[in-house]
């Protein structure tokens, strides 16, 4: 992966994000995803919202079966043009090996990723 300027992996104008694209955008301390080709943006979360995260994914660790793994902020690749930045996903172990989560990955491993993601103001309204 190369280091490159926010112009640098833009697309052409008129054309849409591709999760290609998405790769190439700078570690600047944004959350970049895609959802059908548009890039949203959002920024790192909070502390308040990362303790909650975490103590989720203790839970869920703790009670996950063996063939089963708590990830927490993976990229899950749903297409080309779609990609997620859930806080935390559960997959099948045998999923681990690549570099992202992807949902055909799932289906064709016979397992799922869930994941979850909680919104800023449910952090910020003590609500998660």
């Amino acid at each position: 992966m190369s280091v490159v300027s926010i112009a640098e992996a833009w697309p052409s104008p008129g054309k849409p994000f591709t999760v290609a694209e998405l790769d190439r955008m700078p570690d600047d301390g944004h959350r970049y995803e895609l959802l059908d080709g548009m890039l949203v943006v959002s920024p790192r979360p909070t502390p308040a919202h990362q303790v909650v995260a975490f103590t989720l994914a203790s839970l869920l660790d703790r009670a996950c079966p063996a063939e089963w793994q708590v990830v927490p902020e993976p990229a899950v690749m749903v297409s080309l043009d779609t990609e997620f930045a859930p806080d935390i996903v559960v997959v099948s172990r045998d999923q681990l090996s690549g570099t992202k989560m992807t949902s055909a990955a799932a289906a064709g491993g016979g397992g799922a990723v869930a994941g979850y993601r909680a919104d800023r103001s449910q952090c910020e309204e003590g609500r998660v």
